[in-house]
């Protein structure tokens, strides 16, 4: 697909051009592609990438994925879903 995410390096490109995410960008992208074809839920994303008190913020997931899609779904694929109340889904095959 267009979206390659290359864990080790740190890097992802969108069409081949390098995609400049912040850290928590970039650690919520990391979250879905390690879990792609499967729900994470609101719950995990926010325990993960903000630690063990913030699991009713789910507003910061709102305002991080919107930003996200931007910038690696400027076309809307639908590359990331959300799934009402539970979580959000990565597409499965995006390529790491």
């Amino acid at each position: 697909g267009p979206l390659t995410v290359d864990l080790a390096s740190r890097q992802v490109l969108l069409h081949g051009k390098e995609v400049r995410l912040t850290a928590t960008e970039y650690a919520l992208l990391t979250i879905l592609v390690r879990h792609a074809g499967k729900v994470v839920t609101q719950k995990q994303l926010l325990r993960e990438v903000w630690g063990p008190h913030h699991d009713e913020h789910s507003q910061y997931l709102r305002v991080y994925f919107t930003h996200l899609r931007k910038k690696i779904d400027p076309d809307e694929t639908g590359l990331i879903t959300t799934e009402p109340r539970v979580g959000y889904r990565m597409r499965a095959g995006v390529g790491t």
